[in-house]
């Protein structure tokens, strides 16, 4: 059995009355993919807000890679963590390469890996641009390699592929693959059934702040039933005894 990378126990988070997680309980296997799956509202964000350090939790507690977080990550634990927010927050006047620059003279970590990312992430052509001029999936990848500029053991993707087109989610989805080959940790949050079962070893379902169930992605589609109602509409002038009947 692979060794427990992050451990949540009991994890509770209120705000101004309101508890916004009820009691989350979560291991992560290192090298595994775990997908956060729920509804809008249902606590996965504020879950991995504070698994980064940026929100302190109510009660219960987290262990990562063997270190007790008590208020904040202690300072050699947020380098073995990337983090790509679901909003872009990088600097829209500087250009790409500058970006990643500055990430990396702010981290103290070797720049020798920037051009190779880009590469990678199919933004070289576009390196030299301003980010205000890229497409929202552009800024996604650019999001996603400086978060691994500096090698990080855990990645922490907040619906990476929402709202994407098709190729830059099909290509992001790709190279969190290859990072699960490369022995990383991702653990990731998504509206998406289908993007969980291609990508994530397991899935936790949260709802109103709790985790309801942990499972491999298909057992979750082997327990979903389609429910749906054929109408026929032959006759226009039917129309209202037919919406009628139904509300009856």
């Amino acid at each position: 059995m692979n060794k427990k990378i992050i451990e949540i126990k009991n994890l509770t988070k209120i705000f101004s009355g309101f508890k916004a997680l009820n009691g989350i309980n979560l291991e992560v296997e290192k090298g595994e993919i775990v997908g956060l799956l729920g509804p809008n509202g249902a606590g996965k964000t504020t879950t991995l807000k504070i698994l980064m350090g940026l929100l302190k939790p109510t009660e219960g507690s987290i262990k990562i890679m063997g270190e007790k977080i008590k208020k904040q990550l202690p300072t050699w634990l947020k380098n073995k963590i990337g983090v790509v927010f679901e909003e872009s927050n990088l600097y829209l006047r500087l250009n790409a390469i500058d970006n990643l620059k500055l990430f990396a003279g702010i981290n103290n970590v070797n720049q020798s890996k920037i051009k190779e990312l880009l590469a990678e992430y199919h933004l070289e052509a576009a390196a030299k641009r301003e980010i205000r001029t890229f497409s929202k999936g552009m800024k996604k990848r650019l999001m996603i390699c400086r978060s691994l500029i500096a090698e990080p053991e855990i990645l922490i993707l907040d619906e990476a592929t929402g709202g994407l087109d098709p190729i830059s989610a099909e290509i992001i989805q790709q190279k969190v693959l290859a990072l699960k080959k490369q022995g990383k940790t991702v653990i990731l949050s998504t509206h998406y059934l289908e993007e969980a079962a291609h990508l994530c070893d397991r899935v936790a379902f949260i709802n109103q702040g709790q985790v309801i169930a942990v499972d491999k992605p298909a057992a979750f589609k082997k327990g979903l039933k389609a429910k749906f109602l054929e109408l026929n509409l032959t006759n226009e002038n039917n129309l209202e005894k037919i919406i009628d009947d139904l509300n009856n």
